[in-house]
């Protein structure tokens, strides 16, 4: 399989979550060892992925390498969501990239640059702030659901805290 073939990855890409599941299982089932192992291990699955697609779903669900039982190294997953990014980077991720918050009752609409809602809002999910019952992300957008509309007020102020900024 040429795993340089044109990217088909992106926000019309119907397939990443499904693809990116299957990498979590391959990767807890066989030892990985490169990219290209794991593009035919998903080609046999039935999903097409670039080297360029491959790097972004391994960064973007932790998956890093560690060395082999038998010399050279193979990816693993992260233990938990908190050990891919630490407090210092969520809250840069956090204070870098929001633009707006818009409250409307219990949800958040929360604005990032495009192309910054996913790791922004990755970021929001791993701050373990019982706030926030659930976040979903789009390209430039990302909705926080909260408990309550109090709960949303409050979670407007810590993002006020985090990025020197007030929100309406």
């Amino acid at each position: 399989m040429n795993i340089y073939a044109p990217r088909r990855d992106g926000p019309q890409d119907p397939n990443a979550a499904a693809r990116r599941q299957a990498i979590v299982e391959v990767v807890q089932a066989v030892a990985i060892r490169s990219q290209q192992e794991l593009a035919d291990h998903l080609r046999r699955r039935g999903f097409q992925a670039t080297q360029a697609t491959l790097s972004r779903d391994l960064r973007n669900l932790g998956i890093g390498k560690v060395p082999g039982s038998e010399g050279g190294a193979r990816y693993i997953l992260p233990k938990t969501p908190h050990e891919v990014m630490d407090e210092s980077q969520r809250r840069l991720e956090v204070g870098a990239f929001i633009q707006s918050v818009e409250l409307i009752g219990n949800l958040a609409l929360v604005r990032t640059p495009p192309g910054n809602a996913h790791g922004v809002g990755r970021a929001l999910d791993t701050l373990g702030w019982p706030e926030i019952a659930g976040t979903i992300a789009g390209d430039d957008t990302i909705l926080v659901v909260t408990r309550t509309a109090t709960a949303a007020r409050s979670f407007r102020r810590k993002l006020s805290d985090i990025t020197k900024r007030a929100y309406r």
